[in-house]
């Protein structure tokens, strides 16, 4: 009982920093979202046609287990409205019939290629297998269930023609199955929080992440900064952060559509988040070192940032932990209902971001507009198992052996009849 007073006092600040963060967040969203938009996307959008090279692009794609979505990718694959570009599909060990199905295209399409691997590398370790045969100026590297059209590749490639000391670029990912609650909820999240998240970054040129199932890079610097790395659980997070500390800059492009699968099931959403935040706190552990050299200043406020949000989900927990035993057992821990004033302000900030989220991506995805009513809900619904999972994993990511991290099992893909049309 000798906590409680000292609990008392901290309580308080806690619960106002739960509440002011995220709202603190927002604001900056949407005025980097708002300012992007207006002084780069909304300026470009005829650019293409100023698009006169099409340089070669290998597009990689790593596989395990995805019998149930890959003929489509392959399908799409096959017929890209893009000049000059070869396809290699990495298959790590599937356990079912993926490798029948990509040579049925392997066969039929010459600038379709098959690595088969031996053992489970991992993605990262996928790729860097691959990365040894490729030739060309740019890599893609693309999910085995997204879809992509020649439009993605011409967008991705317009940057580096418009753009100084690029090393990435990094596509929009947009949700097509939206066909269950769950599903609804993640497009709310990828339209009102990840997209204005990457505009933001965008305007500075440095981001926390690129777009893991679709990024366009520079074959030459991926190999300067040693490819992928096989000890962290997201190798997107992790290449990012060697891109930009190489002092190359990343850009992100929201015309580039990459039409992603989400999880549609509690178990496969909860395995796929658990992986974010373990790559989270992987980061801590191999990139802190940025505060020793002051030529990555420009990474820091990034990193801080990062940071705060994981210390915020940290509060999160704490607080409401003590406020279920405060209501349990009677005990007066200092917390107090919020201003009715404060809720109404923190409603119509979040109000404001979805509109605003709403109408900037409204142009590239009409069926967007069925989610919009599970947007108030996501935070309540979202926030707290993201930060649950990330107060959960942290003693082994932060002291666990960092070995064979990369090794993956693919979430559960599912049959679509999806095709894309941009």
């Amino acid at each position: 009982m000798l906590i409680l007073p000292y609990l008392s006092t901290l309580l308080p600040y806690l619960s106002t920093f739960v509440f002011a963060y995220p709202l603190a967040m927002s604001v900056i969203w949407i005025i980097g979202g708002l300012y992007f938009w207006v002084n780069y996307e909304a300026k470009e959008k005829d650019s293409l046609r100023l698009l006169k090279t099409f340089p070669n692009i290998s597009i990689l794609v790593p596989c395990h287990n995805e019998a149930a979505s890959i003929e489509l990718t392959c399908k799409t694959l096959s017929s890209l409205d893009y000049d000059h570009y070869q396809v290699i599909f990495i298959d790590d060990c599937s356990g079912d019939n993926t490798v029948e199905i990509i040579r049925s295209f392997v066969d039929r399409f010459p600038y379709l290629h098959l690595i088969q691997l031996k053992e489970n590398l991992g993605k990262a370790g996928a790729l860097n297998t691959a990365l040894k045969y490729v030739n060309t100026t740019f890599v893609l590297v693309l999910d085995a269930d997204t879809i992509i059209s020649g439009q993605t590749l011409k967008w991705l490639v317009l940057p580096f023609t418009r753009r100084a000391n690029l090393g990435a670029v990094a596509a929009n990912p947009i949700p097509h199955n939206k066909d269950s609650f769950l599903s609804k909820f993640q497009t709310a999240e990828f339209l009102s929080i990840i997209g204005l998240i990457k505009r933001t970054q965008g305007i500075i040129g440095h981001i926390f992440t690129v777009t893991g199932c679709t990024t366009l890079y520079k074959t030459n610097i991926l190999r300067e900064i040693g490819g992928f790395s096989t000890i962290t659980a997201t190798e997107d997070i992790d290449v990012t952060w060697k891109i930009q500390k190489a002092s190359y800059r990343i850009w992100f492009q929201p015309q580039a559509l990459a039409f992603i699968q989400v999880p549609n099931n509690l178990k496969e959403y909860w395995k796929q988040r658990k992986r974010w935040a373990t790559g989270g706190w992987h980061l801590l552990r191999t990139h802190k070192e940025i505060f020793c050299h002051w030529r990555l200043r420009h990474l820091w406020l990034l990193f801080l940032d990062f940071v705060l949000s994981y210390s915020w989900a940290f509060s999160l927990i704490i607080v409401m932990i003590s406020s279920a035993i405060s209501i349990i057992f009677g005990l007066n821990l200092g917390l107090k209902l919020l201003p009715s004033v404060h809720v109404t302000i923190g409603i119509l900030i979040y109000v404001i971001q979805q509109i605003c989220a709403l109408a900037i991506n409204l142009a590239y995805d009409k069926d967007i507009k069925s989610c919009f009513i599970y947007i108030p809900w996501y935070p309540i619904f979202f926030f707290i198992i993201g930060a649950v999972l990330i107060v959960w994993t942290s003693p082994k990511s932060l002291f666990g052996n960092l070995k064979n991290s990369g090794k993956w099992s693919s979430p559960k893909r599912f049959h679509t009849e999806y095709s894309t049309k941009n």
